[in-house]
Formats: structure tokens, C-alpha cells, sequence
């Protein structure tokens, strides 16, 4: 293995890992965003006759460039210390990684039981500890605990201008399951549109 190359471990979160967590710096920067469009077009025919056109609305996320390079960091919208500490204390489960022992990033989840999924709550890597694997491995944890739990599928949500993040799901095997252009609320989160993403399991245990 490249020496620098950090060694990764994984283990389940606790409470006494939220000052680590909290300390992450898990901002972004990006280029190009998605957009979203609202097409109003026409739907054709299966074979192929214009006789049984019909009006159809759409809505479209498309890859766009732009300039400057947006930044988000997290630490402007995120909760206090007293607040992580609550929400480990209060989760259902969730896996911390290690690299060289060193917190490094983390993904906690949920059971939502109604729809028999696994909502992944967050899943954040630290800056300086990507481009390890880190997150792809995390998102095997996450579905590893999803079957335990016999859930067909785990979910999450991002957003549309987190494009770093589409990209990093997508090639992890995640689609786009559906958008919502008004699920934040008034305020400096309301121009963005929300991603909903997910990915059926291959197999959960017997019930």
C-alpha cells in the first residue's frame, strides 16, 4: 500500500465521537450544478405515429457550468456540538471511519418503518480524507445495516447544486428517485431543490 495512503477502519458511532464529528470540515466547491427546467413537450407514440401525441409537463435536471465556483460550508447552517451529541444519542445506528485512528468521516441512519428503507440521515467525509474510498465504504456499512434490518432499499437526500455529491451516489450505484423544488423552507436554502436518491438492495434476510 502507498505509505501515504492512510490506513481505514470502520466501527459503530458513538456518543463520544460528536466533538470529532463536529470538528470535520465537510464544505464544498463546484463548477457546475444541476438545474432544474420545467419542459412542457409533447409525448409521443410508441409506434412511432404522430395521431396519439399528448401534452405531457416534465421536469428536467440539467448539468450546468458556472462562474465563480460555488462554496457551501456546512458549518454556517449546522448544529451545535450539544446538538450532534443528541442526535448520536438519539440515532439508530451509524458507522465512524478511521484513518490512521484519526475521525475521518461518518454515515448515520434510520429505519424508516413504514416504507421499509434505510434513510441515510448524513454522510459526510472530511476535506482532507477524501479520495481514500472513505465514503464508498461507508455506503457499503449503510447498506450492510439496511439488509440486518430487512429493508429493500436505502435513500437519502442532496441537493441539486451539491453536484460532487450526485456524482460520488451515481457511481456508487444510486439513482435519482424523485425532486422537490420547494422542501426548504424560506431563507438562504430556498433557491435549492432537493435530490432524492436511492438504491434497491440486492437481497435482505429471510423475514
Amino acid at each position: 500500500m502507498d505509505e501515504e495512503t492512510p490506513h481505514i477502519d470502520v466501527r459503530a458511532v458513538t456518543v463520544n465521537d460528536a466533538p470529532a464529528l463536529h470538528g470535520l470540515d465537510y464544505s464544498f466547491e463546484t463548477d457546475r450544478i444541476y438545474t432544474l427546467r420545467e419542459c412542457n413537450h409533447l409525448l409521443r407514440s410508441e409506434n412511432g405515429s404522430g395521431a396519439e401525441n399528448k401534452p405531457a409537463f416534465a421536469f428536467e435536471l440539467t448539468e450546468t457550468l458556472v462562474d465563480p465556483p460555488i462554496y457551501k460550508n456546512y458549518r454556517e447552517y449546522e448544529n451545535s456540538l450539544e446538538d450532534v451529541e443528541e442526535q448520536l444519542r438519539e440515532g439508530e445506528g451509524g458507522y465512524i471511519a478511521l484513518a490512521n485512528a484519526e475521525v475521518a468521516g461518518a454515515v448515520l441512519l434510520h429505519v424508516e418503518e413504514w416504507r421499509s428503507v434505510a434513510l441515510i440521515e448524513d454522510l459526510i467525509v472530511g476535506r482532507q480524507f477524501r479520495r481514500y474510498g472513505i465514503g464508498s465504504l461507508l455506503l457499503r456499512c449503510a447498506a450492510d445495516w439496511a439488509r440486518k434490518r430487512n429493508c429493500w432499499a436505502i435513500v437519502l437526500e442532496t441537493q441539486n447544486i451539491n453536484y460532487p455529491a450526485i456524482q460520488f451516489y451515481l457511481r456508487n450505484g444510486l439513482e435519482i428517485w424523485s425532486i422537490h423544488q420547494h422542501f426548504y423552507p424560506p431563507g438562504p436554502l430556498a433557491h435549492e431543490v432537493a435530490v432524492f436518491m436511492g438504491k434497491r438492495l440486492s437481497s435482505t434476510p429471510e423475514q
